[in-house]
């Protein structure tokens, strides 16, 4: 057999291992993964730069930096400054990072960007308010579960969202009854719980 055969053959098994995993059930193709995967306001992340055959002394020196994405939705870096980031997917990101910096400052770079983590926020009227740690399957009952629980004054009924400009209410008491009203909690999102009047 001759190199383009070898090849051809290379290449078919290749593609045979390339298979598309089905979406979880009940969701679109494509739809909760890609919100889910796309950067936010208040997103803390780490970028690593690899810069490679740069013009200047420390030739091939591993960068790396922390930083959030702020209230524009832009991230700041040494050099370059704002870059456009909430929105994307960190390998977005990271192809955006990479065209400012090459070939500008470097000759070749790799970029890496990685959410180093998401929060959301639970106030009021719970036993231990504070930020705490999102997770995929992070509802609202759970939120107030993570955060202690209600106090014995908090109103049950008018359970407050906030998610970037919108404003949720959700009663919690008839979220308790029926689990399938609970919706879901997404990085960044701020809970509070206001006093009961009585």
């Amino acid at each position: 057999m001759n190199a383009r055969a070898h090849l051809l053959i290379a290449a078919l098994f290749a593609l045979a291992g390339c298979v598309s995993l089905p979406a979880p059930s009940g969701v679109a193709p494509g739809v909760e993964a890609v919100v889910e995967s796309q950067l936010r306001v208040g997103d803390e992340l780490q970028v690593r730069l690899e810069p490679s055959g740069n013009r200047g002394p420390g030739d091939s020196v591993t960068e790396l930096y922390t930083v959030s994405v702020d209230e524009n939705g832009d991230l700041s870096l040494p050099l370059v400054g704002r870059v456009p980031a909430a929105g994307t997917t960190p390998g977005a990101l990271a192809e955006r990072i990479e065209a400012h910096y090459v070939p500008r400052y470097y000759v070749r770079c790799s970029v890496n960007v990685t959410v180093a983590a998401r929060y959301f926020y639970v106030g009021g009227e719970v036993r231990a308010s504070g930020r705490f740690n999102w997770t995929e399957d992070m509802t609202v009952l759970k939120a107030i579960n993570t955060a202690g629980s209600f106090t014995d004054y908090a109103n049950r009924r008018r359970v407050e969202i906030t998610r970037g400009k919108e404003k949720i209410t959700v009663d919690g008491e008839q979220v308790r009854r029926d689990p399938s009203k609970d919706i879901p909690i997404r990085p960044g999102d701020s809970i509070w719980v206001p006093r009961s009047i009585f």
